[in-house]
């Protein structure tokens, strides 16, 4: 290679060099004078740059974040001091609302400081000690028919779930019922961890947020939900305390040597005693607000019928306490008790536990001291006996 070639190669490479320089200026000011009269866009915010998209609907679009829900702003234009290497000035660039806004655009990209749209509207009624929510913020509102298929698939023994939906209109959260004609931008899937039954599985939420993601997918939308290790660990926790606490105590009147008790008998101590007796066949002692303080069933086969009562033979008759379901239970299972013992005497029968062992009144006290321990239990776990949170475990 002679010293002309190596000469001209040089020259070459400062050309380039030297037009890549001047380009480079020439956009930086130009970026300056772009932020100068335009100011810096909003965070969760970013341009759709498709041009399948720009061809199709015209000029560059800002969509909304489902986050932000700004309201549709119309951005003035300035135009820029005049160039000589700048192109023609750039169209206007419009904020489009959520309905008009083309269901084809790409959802916009999430930035983690903007503010968290469930932050604007009513918190959703979620227990934080017994349940786990999933929310699903969507552009495009979801009619209820779309969550058929999830509210109706089997929960594989999971206890339950509740999906709600928020309406601007009546500014709360509703069920969402796949029958009715609703639609829903903001949805919040309620799990309850536990139940008597057991506790939620991990694979079970991991499969419901999956499916969710899907959903949320075709309605430009996202989920987000909490850390799921805590939440499997309330889990465990609530299943041991269900399992410690969930108690039934059967009070059974028998007959001596096989005696028989009439019906019409007990058909009558029962109502003097304020029990009611159910279609199901089973008598029932409520509380002023209808709930079920205990029972009274007959230890055959054949239930208790209101038109056959008189005609009833039986060899035994049961009362059922459940523990954790009762408020002020130790005063409601003494008077239970008092019914259990009257019933036997009038029957001529006598009161025994489950393994058939005479109950005396000192035996009774006993009962009362382990009532009073779960009761202690449960109130320092926070869920009283009786109270909604228990109702909801023990249903």
């Amino acid at each position: 290679m002679n010293t002309l070639q190596i000469s001209l190669i040089v020259l070459a490479v400062v050309v380039v060099s030297g037009l890549r320089i001047y380009h480079w200026r020439q956009e930086r000011k130009f970026h300056k004078q772009w932020m100068t009269s335009f100011g810096r866009p909003a965070q969760s915010m970013v341009v759709a740059q498709d041009p399948v998209e720009k061809e199709a609907w015209g000029e560059p679009v800002l969509i909304e974040s489902p986050e932000a829900r700004l309201p549709a702003v119309e951005i003035p234009f300035n135009p820029l001091p005049t160039e000589p290497c700048l192109a023609d000035e750039p169209p206007p660039i419009t904020i489009v609302s959520q309905e008009q806004a083309p269901s084809s655009l790409p959802l916009t990209e999430i930035d983690d400081e903007d503010e968290d749209l469930a932050q604007t509207l009513p918190l959703a009624p979620l227990d934080p000690l017994l349940e786990y929510g999933i929310a699903m913020y969507t552009l495009d509102p979801i009619t209820s028919t779309a969550f058929t298929a999830l509210i109706e698939s089997p929960r594989d023994g999971n206890p339950s779930i509740r999906w709600l939906g928020y309406t601007a209109e009546q500014d709360k959260w509703v069920d969402i019922s796949p029958w009715r004609n609703q639609s829903f931008t903001d949805v919040m899937v309620v799990l309850q961890l536990a139940d008597r039954q057991g506790a939620m599985s991990e694979t079970f939420i991991k499969a419901l947020i999956n499916s969710l993601e899907q959903l949320a997918v075709r309605f430009r939308g996202i989920v987000r939900s909490e850390e799921l290790g805590p939440a499997l660990q309330r889990a465990a926790q609530l299943d041991r305390f269900c399992i410690d606490v969930d108690v039934l105590i059967g009070l059974n009147i028998v007959g001596n040597d096989g005696q028989i008790f009439n019906g019409a008998t007990i058909n009558e101590l029962a109502h003097k005693a304020g029990m009611t007796l159910d279609a199901s066949g089973v008598f029932y002692r409520r509380d002023e607000h209808g709930d079920i303080l205990y029972t009274l069933c007959n230890q055959e086969e054949i239930p208790f019928s209101l038109g056959h009562m008189d005609a009833l033979r039986t060899h035994g008759v049961t009362l059922l306490f459940e523990v954790p379901r009762v408020d002020n239970g130790v005063a409601i299972f003494t008077e239970m008790a008092q019914l259990g013992m009257h019933m036997a005497q009038t029957l001529g029968g006598r009161l025994v536990d489950d393994n058939i062992r005479p109950l005396s009144p000192a035996g009774i006290d006993k009962i009362k001291v382990q009532l009073f321990n779960i009761y202690q239990t449960m109130e320092t776990f926070e869920v009283p006996a009786g109270g909604q949170r228990a109702l909801r475990l023990f249903n």
